[in-house]
């Protein structure tokens, strides 16, 4: 059944087309145009794309012709990232106020200790030198 088909006159006719076409050649005009037309249409598809499709391709681009160095570069940048991340994240302007409640001391003879112009005990004072008692 093949063979009929092969020598059928149809399949004779596209035979001598196919020899003719074979010689001809288009003009340079043709492929200056066929250029033009394949960058504008590859922009174009560019263009439609969303960024968050063409950010993933990039990366899985980078990630292919992935060596030691690639992926140590990339866990090192995702570190950093994190990293300034969590450093410029905004912070609360006040802090948790913890509550507290006034304390009396007591010396060793169970006597309150007098507390110097009301202040808590809780305050440090930085330019008194520090009270030391022997027991």
């Amino acid at each position: 059944m093949q063979n009929e088909n092969f020598k059928s006159e149809n399949f004779k006719e596209v035979q001598d087309l196919i020899a003719l076409k074979r010689y001809e050649q288009p003009d340079d005009a043709y492929f200056e145009e066929f250029l033009d037309e394949f960058h504008r249409r590859q922009r174009q598809e560019l263009l439609q794309r969303s960024s968050r499709s063409l950010f993933f391709e990039r990366v899985g681009t980078w990630f292919s012709g992935a060596n030691k160095m690639r992926l140590l570069y990339g866990g090192g940048l995702a570190y950093a990232a994190f990293m300034l991340a969590f450093v410029l994240w905004p912070k609360q302007n006040d802090p948790a106020q913890l509550p507290t409640a006034p304390v009396e001391h007591l010396t060793p003879l169970g006597q309150p200790v007098p507390d110097e112009e009301g202040k808590d005990m809780l305050a440090p004072d930085k330019d008194k030198t520090p009270h030391r008692e022997a027991y």
